[in-house]
């Protein structure tokens, strides 16, 4: 009788091998997803912008150069999918960010935890406003604003210490920072389209 208290196998195995690839296929998605975004002139925002733009201004030119010497008709996203696949392994969907975790010397959560060998970021640790790997998309955005209003409450409520206060201000003006971030890429594409 296979339990989840028997040795990894038989149908947990099938399972966790289910799960794992549904991960992989939901990060595709994910990361097709991010690149239509930039091909629209969306950029994402947050310390680790810069090196997911070169790296699709990398794989868009290699599109296309594919087009221009090999020309033919895709029915779908075969190819890019395929260029994507790799990059699309090194990213971690947090609540508030995605986590290209492509060099754990950069990540700050190993940092943060001590813990330079770890082969996975700590996505609970993470603190995507300083991280270099971190992005934010504009699906982010909601989770960056609630926070900032969450906050916000607790400062004007009387009821909350004073020190408490002050100590939440640059909390919230960290998350108006990320929210202002994300508008300003997403109204670049604004701006560029009119």
């Amino acid at each position: 009788m296979q339990g989840y208290a028997a040795r990894p196998g038989g149908s947990q195995r099938l399972f966790l091998a289910e799960v794992e690839a549904a991960e992989e296929e939901n990060q595709l998605a994910l990361i097709v997803e991010a690149f239509r975004e930039f091909e629209n002139g969306r950029m994402p925002a947050g310390p680790g912008a810069r090196s997911l733009i070169e790296m699709f201004a990398h794989i868009d030119a290699e599109l296309q150069e594919a087009a221009r010497t090999a020309p033919k008709v895709l029915e779908d996203d075969a190819h890019l999918e395929c260029l994507l696949r790799k990059q699309a392994a090194s990213l971690h969907i947090g609540p508030a960010n995605f986590c290209w975790f492509r060099d754990p010397s950069k990540a700050l959560c190993l940092k943060l935890a001590a813990t330079p060998d770890a082969t996975k970021p700590l996505i609970g640790m993470c603190d995507s406003a300083r991280c270099p790997q971190a992005t934010h998309h504009p699906c982010h955005r909601p989770v960056w604003a609630r926070q900032a209003h969450t906050i916000e409450d607790f400062i004007t409520n009387r009821r909350v210490a004073k020190g408490e206060r002050k100590r939440l201000e640059p909390e919230r003006d960290r998350a108006l920072r990320v929210v202002a971030e994300i508008d300003s890429a997403t109204s670049a594409h604004l701006v560029g389209a009119n």
